[in-house]
């Protein structure tokens, strides 16, 4: 029970983040096939909804598709272009189900009413309209099914691999597919596979090596093969096999810097261009590349920040991506690919955001134990660094593990920096970005060099003249919630308090019950459940949940299939037994996620209060 001084508090800070929250993101954009309108997703309504825009209309509002107390996402027009393909789960339950809706947003229909099922991002063959390709799972299986189905008709499972796989793309005749066998976070294989007979072909790489890719896409005409990732080494490559042979015909080797990845490949139907996106780690970089010689045609110029291509025009002069730079939320744009400009395609108002504090972004370096290079942003209100104050410290761990946090329009950077933190986000040993070794410099045993990064990390903030050294605060969310776990078990004389959403607490339980696809594929990174045991128990938090002795705020969605509800009551109840100060929300309408804005608006407002009244 909230008193009245603390719920005048909660209030006071309700505005605030209301405004950063409903300043909300547009992402994913399509074209129509003739380039007249735009279909893409949006946060507008506080929740993930489709729209329907104008291009020549960007400040018009946009025509909501989908509305509902469901999220609603990876939307495509259909060939012909009268209708629209899109996904939705429950509760953010992530299985999704495929529907088809008119462009007035009516006549909706589920065309996969069948099992409960999570099911991939839909591909249309160019050439063949009205038949849809994509793979199906289920959470208790590691399994993967390959589904063709024609619209009107019930779904037909084409091929099934035992273990996880993703499907990268579809031949213009939708008689091939590619696909990637997922055997862990380091080993990748990469097939074809006939769609008729429902035979593979391995292509990349060759028996008995091991190569990470990222991704993989077919030319234009379906001849040749382009794959995305290193060459089981250190190297980062994007080749082009001939898609009959395998063999690899180009190779690009990525060297300014040479440790980014490939982690994007677009191509052009007209046969011309590929859209490539370059993981830089704190940045990713879109260019653009002769699809023929495999070479840099130009860097696209956006503001510093996360750039993903979306979706070329049929004609192929334009594509489509979603910029997220400092000076605003996530946007949809459009590049064109003759000189490279990149135009906005929507002009919406979002009101509150000019009361924001002006923030100050910098990309700043840490020197690990072992001599490693930890990059971390630093976000600080202006002035910070001259004024001679001493603020408190967040510390955002992102989740992943492969993954990494990017300099742009942070809600969470923009929320916490308005109520007096610095806000840093410090890419640790294991993020990606940074070239193959860093991001296997925590797996299994190694993750111990890993809890010394977040040493590494504590050390510096404190040592910063703009920060408060008594007050450094860890927060994260999925595997950034198992580091705030780990940093304040492990660690639990460095860290003032703790946020953590989505965490997983015990190894063991967490890869018994989440999602058995992350099972089989997290095996090298964290340990197998059969064989590891005692090395899970090792970096589990739980094993030492009573050496954690600072506040704790715990947030947790209550259908998530990737780190369930039990892992985050685990960790309450221990603490409750000891009356350390924890806060638990639970949101009974979202999954692994924290996606809708009331969720987030409470969670803002929640932690704040908590923070100041336990982290003084």
């Amino acid at each position: 029970m909230l008193t009245a001084e603390q719920k005048a508090r909660d209030d006071a800070r309700r505005p605030i983040a209301d405004a950063i929250t409903g300043a909300f993101s547009n992402y994913a954009a399509r074209f129509s096939p003739d380039r007249k309108k735009i279909v893409f997703g949006s946060r507008r309504s506080g929740n993930r909804e489709i729209y329907l825009a104008d291009v020549a209309r960007p400040d018009a509002a946009p025509v909501v598709i989908t509305q509902g107390p469901e999220r609603a996402e990876n939307a495509v027009f259909s060939r012909d272009g009268r209708s629209i393909f899109f996904s939705r789960d429950t509760g953010a339950d992530e299985n999704f189900r495929i529907y088809q809706v008119g462009l007035d947003g009516k006549n909706e229909r589920c065309l996969t009413p069948g099992p409960v099922l999570n099911r991939s991002d839909l591909i249309e063959p160019r050439h063949l309209p009205g038949t849809l390709v994509y793979t199906q799972s289920d959470v208790k299986s590691p399994a993967t099914q390959f589904v063709v189905q024609r619209v009107g008709e019930e779904p037909r499972v084409v091929h099934t691999e035992q273990i996880p796989a993703f499907l990268n793309d579809v031949t213009a005749d939708g008689k091939r597919a590619l696909f990637a066998r997922w055997n862990s976070m380091s080993d990748f294989v990469q097939f074809e596979l006939d769609l008729g007979t429902g035979n593979t072909r391995r292509l990349y790489p060759a028996e008995g090596k091991k190569a990470a890719i990222r991704t993989a896409a077919y030319s234009a005409d379906g001849s040749r093969v382009f794959i995305a990732g290193d060459d089981g080494d250190a190297s980062q490559v994007l080749l082009a096999l001939d898609a009959k042979s395998a063999t690899v015909q180009q190779t690009f080797v990525q060297k300014t810097p040479a440790t980014a990845s490939i982690a994007q490949i677009v191509v052009s139907p007209r046969g011309d261009r590929l859209g490539v996106a370059i993981d830089t780690g704190d940045h990713q970089e879109p260019w653009l590349f002769d699809a023929k010689t495999l070479q840099p045609v130009m860097k696209v110029p956006t503001e510093l920040g996360y750039v993903t291509f979306d979706w070329f025009s049929d004609d192929g002069t334009k594509v489509t991506a979603t910029v997220s730079g400092s000076s605003g939320p996530p946007d949809v744009h459009v590049i064109d690919v003759a000189t490279g400009a990149v135009t906005p395609l929507r002009k919406d108002a979002r009101p509150g955001l000019d009361s924001l504090p002006a923030i100050e972004t910098s990309v700043e370096t840490i020197q690990a134990f072992d001599g490693l290079s930890l990059p971390v942003i630093v976000y600080l209100p202006k002035g910070a660094r001259t004024n001679g104050q001493k603020l408190p410290v967040i510390a955002q761990f992102h989740g992943g593990p492969q993954d990494s946090s990017s300099v742009g329009w942070d809600q969470w950077a923009e929320f916490f920096v308005a109520q007096g933190y610095a806000f840093i986000e410090p890419n640790v040993r294991g993020s990606s970005g940074y070239g193959r070794a860093f991001e296997m410099a925590d797996n299994r045993e190694k993750r111990a060099d890993w809890l010394k990064d977040l040493v590494s990390v504590n050390t510096w903030a404190k040592s910063q003249a703009w920060a408060d050294p008594n007050r450094v605060i860890a927060m994260g969310g999925s595997y950034g919630g198992y580091t705030v776990l780990m940093a304040l078990t492990r660690q639990p004389k460095l860290w003032r308090a703790g946020v953590e959403y989505s965490g997983s607490a015990n190894q063991i339980t967490f890869l018994q019950s989440t999602d058995q696809a992350l099972r089989s594929a997290f095996a090298d990174e964290f340990g197998d459940l059969d064989k590891d045991r005692a090395l899970l128990e090792e970096f589990s938090p739980i094993t030492k949940i009573d050496q954690l002795v600072a506040p704790l705020y715990v947030y947790q969605g209550q259908n998530d299939p990737r780190v369930p509800r039990e892992e985050a009551d685990q960790v309450v109840e221990a603490l409750r037994a000891r009356n350390v100060p924890v806060e638990y929300q639970v949101a009974a309408n979202e999954g692994h996620s924290l996606d809708r804005r009331e969720n987030r608006v409470e969670f803002f407002v929640r932690v704040a209060r908590f923070l100041e009244d336990n982290a003084r």
